[in-house]
């Protein structure tokens, strides 16, 4: 009876090292193939642009893109002492 129960424990626990071990490789796998927005973009300007064409109220891309009057426009009292 001891023999048996040592045999499933022992089976039990190898399979569960296995299923964490094909887990772990499938996560780092997926992390290699995500790409980060800034890699995409090319051009930083043409980012913003786009951005607020599809976001029109959008006050920080109007400010990365230095266009204040728009920013103004959207929100008279927008902090303009923003640091960087």
């Amino acid at each position: 009876m001891a023999k048996d129960l040592n045999t499933l424990t022992f089976i039990t626990v190898a399979v569960l090292v296995l299923l964490l071990s094909i887990f772990n490789l499938q996560s780092i796998h997926r992390q290699e193939t995500l790409q980060v927005l800034g890699q995409q973009t090319e051009n930083y300007s043409q980012f913003w642009q786009n951005l607020v064409d599809k976001h029109p109220t959008y006050k920080m891309g109007w400010y990365e893109l230095g266009r204040i009057d728009k920013v103004l426009t959207i929100d008279p009292n927008f902090n303009l002492d923003i640091k960087n």
